[in-house]
């Protein structure tokens, strides 16, 4: 409860003191006190009490705000489009327009700016690039109770923009590879990719592509020191808007190979045959300067990062460990039978650098969903504008479901009518499985009406995919409830039995009051102990993450065995995981548990921990939780095989941070866009001396930022490539231009997750304004008076107050009444008595 005008309680602090006077003056107690409190309750009244009580509004006219997306990046797209909704929609209800132009798309900002509208209508490409996350922009206003739509438009022009993705920092002698990105707006372009490296082509070919995005890999080794640069140019045949985004240049450093540090069992100390040894020492020996040693020694200082292969926790050296991890060292701990929860890592002082708790608590594994979505006949009803078709509510319950997945989740899908249509379950790590997989379900549709339900087959086929994994595992069946008499009873209880949760789906196109469910699709869900859950139009299933069940691990041997166990990326987007392809099979691990705060990046289809990262001080530490190769993650398809391999160089360059060796000036600074920029921090070991940094010849002006560390800003104008000082930087096309094209997989998501939707422009003055108005009930948080109680209160005990003293008053006179009425003669009384 709430005042509104809270200072005049202090009222009653004067009314409290004066009662005290007057009961010490003699003045009835009770009296007093009564009044005291008779006084408190109007005072209190009189400050306005007030709570807030929350109020559903329903608008009629709701207020609509159009959001215009004028930056150059939409030139491909008719840039009238903004306008011609607007006037379409303002003739209608209440609306607005806001515009925003210029080199760079702050969409989230705008978006954020203009909440204080119920309805944004966003007239945009989506491709979001400076400001607030327009996911986290969306996802913030619609808590406020604004909902966000879009139009989605299809270009005019097409274009074509060209990225390279790689390392900025290389070593000498190691092959490295170089992600070439071609984006395009349209559906079809044809262009000549031509990539050099140090003003060499090193590959020119001619492609078509079909795809909004295509990557090309190339491979290449540097053979000399210092700054290198690569440029990669596109030379399109067919239409292209813009010509300011075909050529993208990458400055990159080479150092040379950094100094590690491998501590092994001693019996690998005398192989000398390089083939004998363990993979692990093979690729480390291959592209690092390796020393070997069995114990850990005491000057750490020459390396980079210190590699501890299958040791217990005795001969962790855990001390000197912590001093070099926290002055900006790499660790890497590498698993086997004698480290982890097998070497007495669980409670010892070496288990408090690493990310993980070194024992086998109980395996919980991940959750495993598989989704069963009805595409019969039944659910495409017609067409038309009056045909009601459930099953485009049902598709969109289908992908909220893998948008509410958590990361490190199992999921899957059954499309059933006829003919089953599937997606074998896979582990979902990142928003862009997400997207993809979503990408799938949408393409599943509805046949007609010669289409069965075949819910027993789908049931059968979810359990087949459950039983790959492990961990909480459910079926959820998305139908419109129109299934065959007995139609799945024997499969659903069959797997119930095996502790599999069913939740039964009825999803409508009706508006307003839910209907009752289908008897038998009803009966078929309370025959396992369950009830039919049904969605209206617009309404989306409540997803809960449940607490996973807690069936013991299996137990890893440690001789190759009939079990194997395929990795997966939990977090494809980290520099360890993101470009490389894992599909690597494991026959062991040690059994370890991720920390409160640290990152796993790989671990099996089963949930176990494979790779687990987090920073320690000022170094970096990884966990890697199978072995070197010998006995456990050897073999073709090992961890340390083929593509697999680039994880575990990734790792370790990961550990090892920046490869350069320490110098007098160390210069970081990243390649930049035109428009944007670039921050540079300078590492000096001449204290008290301002290190000399020229940009191209220029000197620059350092901000001194720590005892040896400088900071500035730079923003050269013409693309290409620049000197720092000796260390090289390339400027690329202006960021706007990068992404081209309508973002139909993020932009698109980050709407519909969030309640909205994404609108072709013939549907915005019919379908998407019923929407707006359908979806136009708020809730709203109003302020209601408390005043009553306070008065009502006082008028009782005011009223209670006067009718006690009225009855005392009525006791006291009674008596002296009686004493004063005059008595009968003694003769009249005699008589009376005969």
């Amino acid at each position: 409860m709430d005042f509104a005008s809270p200072l005049l309680l202090l009222l009653i602090s004067p009314v409290v003191l004066a009662g005290w006077f007057s009961i010490r003056r003699g003045v009835s107690k009770y009296l007093i006190i009564s009044r005291v409190v008779i006084l408190s309750l109007l005072i209190v009244a009189l400050a306005s009490p007030y709570t807030l009580g929350t109020n559903t509004i329903k608008d009629d006219l709701p207020r609509i705000t159009v959001i215009t997306d004028q930056t150059m990046s939409m030139d491909l797209f008719d840039k009238d489009t903004g306008k011609k909704v607007f006037e379409a929609l303002r003739t209608k209800t209440s609306t607005t327009q806001r515009q925003f132009a210029g080199i760079s798309s702050p969409i989230g900002d705008e978006v954020i700016q203009a909440a204080d509208n119920n309805n944004l209508v966003l007239v945009s490409d989506g491709n979001n690039n400076y400001g607030k996350d327009l996911f986290d922009a969306i996802s913030l206003v619609s808590r406020t109770g604004t909902r966000v739509f879009a139009v989605q438009q299809k270009p005019l022009h097409n274009d074509a923009s060209v990225e390279i993705e790689s390392p900025k920092n290389l070593i000498m002698g190691n092959p490295n590879e170089f992600n070439i990105v071609v984006r395009q707006a349209g559906d079809t372009t044809s262009y000549r990719l031509d990539v050099e490296i140090d003003g060499k082509t090193e590959d020119s070919e001619i492609i078509t592509q079909t795809e909004r995005n295509k990557e090309f890999r190339i491979s290449y080794t540097f053979n000399s020191l210092g700054t290198h640069g690569v440029k990669a140019t596109i030379t399109p045949s067919s239409e292209d808007r813009f010509d300011i985004n075909n050529e993208f240049y990458k400055s990159v450093f080479v150092v040379p190979k950094p100094k590690v540090l491998v501590v092994m069992d001693e019996s690998l100390l005398s192989v000398t045959r390089e083939s004998e040894l363990p993979p692990l020492h093979q690729i480390i020996n291959r592209m690092y300067d390796a020393k070997t040693a069995s114990t850990l020694p005491d000057d750490l200082m020459p390396y980079k990062a210190v590699i501890i292969d299958n040791k217990g926790a005795a001969q962790l050296g855990v001390e000197n460990l912590k001093t070099f991890v926290s002055n900006g060292g790499g660790l890497v701990v590498v698993g086997g039978e004698a480290s982890y929860d097998r070497g007495n890592y669980n409670n010892s002082p070496g288990e408090a650098i690493l990310p993980v708790i070194s024992r086998a608590g109980e395996y919980r594994g991940g959750n495993s969903i598989v989704i069963v979505i009805d595409t019969s006949g039944s659910t495409n009803a017609g067409s038309g504008p009056d045909a009601l078709s459930a099953y485009p509510e049902i598709n969109a319950n289908a992908r909220h479901i893998v948008d509410k997945i958590e990361p490190g989740g199992n999921i899957g899908a059954i499309a059933f009518g006829g003919k089953i249509g599937r997606i074998d379950i896979r582990l979902v790590s990142s928003s862009a499985d997400k997207d993809k997989l979503k990408g799938e379900i949408e393409k599943f549709y509805p046949g007609d009406d010669n289409n069965p339900t075949n819910l027993g087959e789908a049931l059968n086929e979810a359990k087949k995919m459950l039983d790959s994994v492990s961990g909480t595992k459910s079926i959820i069946v998305l139908s419109d409830g129109l299934i065959n008499p007995n139609e799945g009873f024997a499969q659903a209880g069959e797997i119930v039995k095996q502790n599999i949760q069913i939740r039964f789906v009825q999803v409508t196109p009706s508006i307003g009051q839910a209907p009752q469910p289908n008897d038998e699709y009803e009966r078929l869900a309370e025959s396992i102990g369950t009830k039919v859950e049904v969605l209206i139009k617009d309404q989306r299933l409540k997803i809960t993450t449940e607490e996973p069940s807690t069936t013991s691990a299996p137990t890893p041997t440690p001789t190759p065995s009939i079990h194997e166990y395929p990795l997966a990326a939990v977090d494809a987007s980290h520099f360890i995981t993101r470009y490389a392809n894992i599909s690597a099979v494991v026959t062991g691990y040690n059994d370890v548990m991720p920390k409160l705060g640290s990152s796993l990046l790989v671990a099996t289809m089963r949930g176990k921990p494979i790779l687990t990262t987090w920073g320690f001080g000022l170094g970096r530490v990884a966990s890697f939780t199978t072995d070197n190769g010998a006995q456990w993650s050897g073999g073709e398809s090992g961890v340390y095989r083929g593509d697999n391999s680039r994880l575990i160089s990734s790792m370790i360059n990961w550990a090892i941070g920046d490869p350069r060796p320490t110098g007098n000036v160390v210069v970081q600074a990243e390649d930049i866009w035109a428009g944007t920029p670039g921050k540079v921090i300078i590492t000096s070991t001449a204290s008290g001396t301002l290190p000399a940094v020229k940009l191209d010849g220029t000197q620059l002006d350092l901000s001194r930022t720590g005892p040896s560390t400088y900071e500035t800003s730079i923003s050269p104008e013409k693309t290409g490539f620049h000197d720092l000082s000796g260390y090289g930087i390339a400027v690329n096309y202006p960021l706007e231009y990068r992404e081209v094209g309508f973002n139909n997989e993020k932009f698109k998501s980050a709407i519909e997750s969030n309640g909205g939707r994404v609108y072709n422009e013939d549907e915005v003055e019919g379908l998407m304004l019923l929407d707006i108005k359908e979806k136009s009930v708020r809730t709203v948080e109003e302020p209601k008076s408390e005043k009553e109680p306070f008065l009502l209160a006082a008028l009782a005990l005011f009223l209670i107050e006067v009718i006690i003293r009225r009855m005392k008053d009525y006791s006291k006179d009674r008596p002296q009444i009686e004493d004063n009425l005059p008595r009968a003669a003694p003769a009249v009384e005699a008589e009376a008595a005969e």
